[in-house]
């Protein structure tokens, strides 16, 4: 009787064992994987980055070139300092024709992120949206004010509305 007793026990404890295991092989998924996919304009965005972000600094992005104020202070945009010999019909993912900066609460400037500008000759007949990051993530405006083509790309802020979005409603 007893064995009988220790072999029905072991039966629950096993059945219960079983479904543990199973909720354990279940709820596994590979979501802690690290070896994430990238889309294609993501890997370009990463090479921006690592561009770009070593001469993020206001003081190393003027003494390489980026050393015109253009704008002033833009709202939810910054200030934008452009390297005038970048600025062409070319476009070039390591070469933002202007960095872009705002100053914090001690009117110190950080950088949030890039513009790239494409001359536009004609605003009556505007040529063809550039090409730019691969794929359609991009969106590129015409700044009537500039005659340009313009895309943002907030590498040193987060966007809330997306890396390419036009404006950061973060800043003021």
């Amino acid at each position: 009787m007893k064995n009988l007793k220790t072999y029905k026990m072991l039966q629950h404890y096993n059945i219960l064992a079983t479904i543990i295991l199973a909720f354990f092989l279940v709820g596994c998924n590979n979501d802690d994987d690290s070896t994430q996919v990238l889309e294609a304009w993501e890997i370009e965005v990463n090479q921006l980055k690592s561009t770009i972000i070593p001469i993020s600094d206001i003081d190393d992005a003027m003494a390489a070139g980026w050393n015109i104020d253009a704008t002033g202070y833009r709202p939810h945009m910054g200030h934008h300092f452009i390297k005038l010999e970048l600025i062409d019909n070319v476009f070039e993912l390591e070469k933002p024709e202007a960095l872009l900066f705002v100053p914090d609460e001690n009117d110190v400037m950080q950088f949030v992120g890039v513009e790239y500008l494409v001359p536009i000759e004609n605003l009556d007949n505007p040529p063809p949206t550039p090409e730019g990051y691969t794929g359609n993530k991009d969106v590129w405006e015409i700044s009537t004010i500039d005659s340009m083509w313009t895309l943002h790309v907030w590498i040193g802020l987060e966007n809330p509305d997306g890396i390419f979005a036009k404006l950061n409603m973060t800043l003021d």
